[in-house]
């Protein structure tokens, strides 16, 4: 990254605003996937301006759609849950022309995500086919025999991105992850300031 671009990112992620360069928007040419994962529902508003500025015609989220509500353990935030995944899926549901992927997470509820989605894919994990790309998604990064172009997985801060046998491995954990399917470029954006270090913190504070 460019310090120019460094400088511009960091500001406006202080404001919840993503800073794309304008190399990116000026290189893709779509169709346009976008990968994401374990997302605290405080950056939900920063990931909405990314689908307004980039509008993906395909989005992957690889589970625990409400990172900071740890429903698996506290099953009494049940209807917190429900609250902020409710904003998250209309957010995302917002274009009748993007077609939405879940891949339920650990800290996630099956029954909200279907009651909430009106037209999103809701899945465990499994091989999917989009634009004549095959992936292999799933909250876990998993080892696996069948020859796919890209694994997309989060939970964890590792493996981190990888190739792996021609496959690309693509952590949303660590990186927003935009994916054009005509050329197979990758683009990584950042999760706003703090948003890891946060994810830390919770995961210490669950596994104490």
């Amino acid at each position: 990254m460019k310090f120019i671009d460094y400088i511009y990112n960091r500001l406006l992620s202080i404001f919840n605003y993503p800073y794309i360069p304008k190399e990116i928007l000026k290189d893709l040419e779509g169709p346009i996937l976008l990968h994401i994962s374990d997302t605290p529902s405080d950056i939900y508003k920063y990931i909405f301006r990314i689908v307004d500025i980039i509008k993906p015609q395909f989005i992957i989220h690889t589970g625990d759609l409400a990172d900071n509500i740890k429903l698996e353990i506290y099953r009494d935030k049940l209807d917190y849950y429900n609250e902020k995944v409710a904003e998250l899926i209309k957010g995302l549901e917002k274009y009748d022309g993007t077609e939405i992927y879940y891949v339920l997470g650990n800290h996630d509820e099956y029954e909200t995500v279907k009651n909430l989605s009106k037209r999103g894919n809701i899945l465990d994990e499994g091989i999917i086919t989009i634009e004549n790309c095959n992936f292999f998604v799933g909250h876990y990064y998993k080892e696996y025999s069948c020859k796919v172009d890209f694994s997309l997985y989060g939970h964890s801060f590792s493996p981190a991105h990888h190739i792996d046998k021609n496959t690309i491995g693509l952590n949303g954990v660590l990186n927003i992850n935009i994916i054009d399917l005509s050329t197979r470029k990758i683009y990584q954006l950042d999760y706003p300031i703090g948003t890891n270090r946060l994810r830390l913190m919770e995961m210490k504070r669950v596994s104490l």
